[in-house]
Order: structure tokens, then C-alpha cells, then sequence
């Protein structure tokens, strides 16, 4: 039997409206490391997948040049989101119909540097051992990243909105495999300039 196709998804096609300016080109000290927010992101899902695909938006070419001369441009698959304006399910929804034929999908969000990348393992295996959805939890919260088998393909194509899959986990429950996490980061959005202050 051959090992499920998981594909990694990263959702950077959002607006930055809250944040004033491109926050994912946001240059941030992470570690002893200045770099653009996108790719403190990117790094644990590099630790973890041969390739990652990042659905971002055709007019943004300040965040495409950057990614396509970073030192893991080979390993990045840009998938264009032409209706990113519609709100984060047209991203999703993107991003699944460049991989229709996958087992399953892992979801992120670009402005998310600060998830290690021990929860994204832990997420992967899950998967590729059957389940259905994956969440992981810190101190009861939800967080990201969220995996989908292909079961829930149609589900995740249908939507609309900027409310991303929530809808489909929170009607699932009894099918939501839930990963204890130590990360807080799993938790941490960037989302305004503050709370990278905080």
C-alpha cells in the first residue's frame, strides 16, 4: 500500500488591511534572525516537507519576487489565487484544486512565524494514518495548521467567504483528530502591528 499524498498548503494571498503594509514582508527578529515574516513562516514547513506550495495573490509581486529569489525558491510551488479578494476560502479553495488527486491536505497561514515545526509532524502523521481532520490544541485553544483528508474535497471547494474551513471542523467534531501541542505559536497570528509587541 502506497504512503498517502499529504500536501502542504500556505495561505499568503490576504490583504494585510489591519496590519497598514504587507506584514508577510514585515522584517522580524526571530532567534537572533532578521528576514521578512513569510519566511520565519515558511521554515519549520521546509524542516518538514520536500516542497510547500504558497497561495498568494497575482498583483502582489513584491511578495512573488521575494519568494522566487529566496534560497528555498526551488522547494516553492506559487499557486495564484484569482479571487483572494472574495476573502481566505477562495485561497483554500486554490489551493485544493492545484491538488485535486492529494489524500489529504495541511493548511497554514503565512503570517504565522512562530509554529514549530514538531505540531506540523505530528499533524502529517496523523493524516497518513487515516484521520479524517486534524487540529492541533494549545491550552484548550484551536490553532493551526488544520488537515483535511480528500473526504471532505467537496466540502472544502464549496466555500465561500473569509471564514476559512472553521465551519467544516466545527460541524465534525466526531471526526476532528485533536493534536496536544506544547507551541503556543499555533495561536499567534500576526495580524496588526501590535501584536508583534506583545
Amino acid at each position: 500500500m502506497s504512503e498517502k499524498l499529504i500536501v502542504p498548503i500556505l495561505l499568503a494571498a490576504g490583504q494585510s488591511q489591519r496590519f497598514g503594509s504587507d506584514k508577510l514582508l514585515h522584517s522580524l527578529r526571530l532567534d537572533g534572525v532578521d528576514k521578512p515574516m513569510i519566511l520565519h513562516s515558511l521554515a519549520p514547513w521546509l524542516e518538514v516537507f520536500a516542497r510547500v506550495n504558497i497561495v498568494i495573490r497575482a498583483d502582489n509581486r513584491a511578495l512573488i519576487q521575494l519568494l522566487e529569489n529566496s534560497d528555498s525558491a526551488s522547494r516553492l510551488t506559487l499557486i495564484t489565487a484569482n479571487d483572494a479578494a472574495l476573502g481566505m476560502s477562495a485561497s483554500l479553495v486554490a489551493g485544493i484544486n492545484a491538488y485535486l488527486q492529494a489524500d489529504g491536505w495541511l493548511i497554514g497561514l503565512a503570517d504565522m512565524p512562530f509554529i514549530q515545526s514538531s505540531v506540523i509532524v505530528d499533524s502529517l502523521h496523523a493524516l497518513k494514518k487515516g484521520a479524517e481532520i486534524t487540529l492541533p490544541i494549545f491550552d484548550g485553544k484551536r490553532g493551526h495548521p488544520v488537515g483535511f483528508s480528500s473526504r471532505f474535497k467537496p466540502s472544502l471547494l464549496a466555500l465561500s467567504g473569509d471564514k476559512g474551513a472553521k465551519e467544516i471542523f466545527v460541524s465534525s467534531p466526531e471526526k476532528t483528530t485533536f493534536i496536544k501541542s506544547n507551541d503556543s505559536g499555533i495561536l499567534q497570528d500576526i495580524d496588526t502591528l501590535e501584536k508583534l509587541d506583545e
